[in-house]
This record gives C-alpha cells, structure tokens and sequence, in this order.
C-alpha cells in the first residue's frame, strides 16, 4: 500500500491509501477524508459564490450607469441634434451589465459548481472504493458497490468508449465508407 500511495499523484488516494497502509482505523480513515470532502465542497462553493454574486450585482451597476449618463444627457437638452447618440451612449452601460451577468460571471460560477460537483462525487467514489478495500470487500461486490454510486448514463458512455481503429470516411448520407487510414 505504501508503494501505491507513493505511486499516486492524486493527493485524496495518497491520503487514504497512506493512512491504510499506516494501519488507520476504518471510522477515523472515514472521518478524515468526510472532513477533507467537506473542506473542498466549502472552498469551491465560495469560489463559485462569488461569480454568481457578480452575475447578480453586473445588471445594477450597468442600470447605474445608464443612470448616470442619463443625467448627462438631461444636462444637454438645449442640443437636440445630439441627444439620439448620448441617449444610445447612456444604455450600453445597461447592455454591458446584463451580457456581463449572463455571458460571463454566472456562467462561470455554474461551471465552477459543477467541476466541484463532479470532483465531490470522485472523491466520494474514492473513499468508499478505499474504506471497502481496506474492510476486506470481495472484488466484484466492490465492483457492484461503486457502479451503484454511479450513474447509468455515465456507465454506459465509458463502457462505449472502445478503441476505434481509425477515423471513418462519411458519404453524404452519413454512413462511413472505409477506414481512412
């Protein structure tokens, strides 16, 4: 186990594969690597808070701003002949907060939970895969154990990832022709 955990470049299997290999026990090994799934879980959703918070907060400083450029143009109101451009000027500001939000800050704050989700739910499989290992489990019940952790659909697309033998020539009716290579 030592060598495995040495062998391994992933910090969470390191940890647990280390502490087993240390001859911890299976409720403490549990406890710690819950705190460690925990202390991510609240890391990433602090990151990911703090984009979608700008996502709310971009449309009310764009509203301010046309606001703002608003009062400019009641300013030149004896200019008629130039209202119609600082009038247009004055709502690109409500334009740039609002594609701001929903083009850049809460989509990254979406994606941002949703990495963490996804690196939640690894490390989860890890700890389970590695609290049922050092409990002795059978292999193919362990096997059932964590496939039932995992969903369907992404059993299924990693069992239809088989090798393919080469990239396929398509005709216009979208059935390949002949290997390429």
């Amino acid at each position: 186990m030592e060598s495995d955990a040495a062998a391994t470049k992933d910090p969470f299997l390191k940890i647990a594969l280390q502490n087993i290999a240390d001859g911890t026990d299976g409720e403490d090994l549990r406890e710690m690597l819950d705190d460690g799934i925990s202390s991510k879980m609240k890391s990433d959703n602090t990151a990911s808070k703090f984009f979608k918070m700008l996502g709310g907060y971009a449309p009310t400083i764009g509203i301010i701003g046309t606001v703002v450029s608003l009062t400019h143009v009641l300013e030149n109101l004896s200019k008629p002949d130039e209202l119609g451009h600082m009038i247009a000027a004055a709502f690109v500001a409500t334009l740039w907060g609002v594609l701001s939000a929903n083009f850049i800050w809460l989509p990254i704050g979406d994606r941002m939970a949703k990495i963490s989700e996804l690196e939640v739910d690894r490390m989860t499989l890890i700890m389970e895969g590695v609290l049922a290992l050092q409990a002795g489990i059978q292999p193919i019940l362990l096997r059932e154990k964590l496939n039932a952790m995992v969903p369907d659909y992404k059993l299924k697309a990693s069992a239809g990832k088989a090798p393919k033998s080469g990239p396929k020539k398509a005709s216009k009716g979208g059935e390949p022709l002949e290997d390429a290579a």
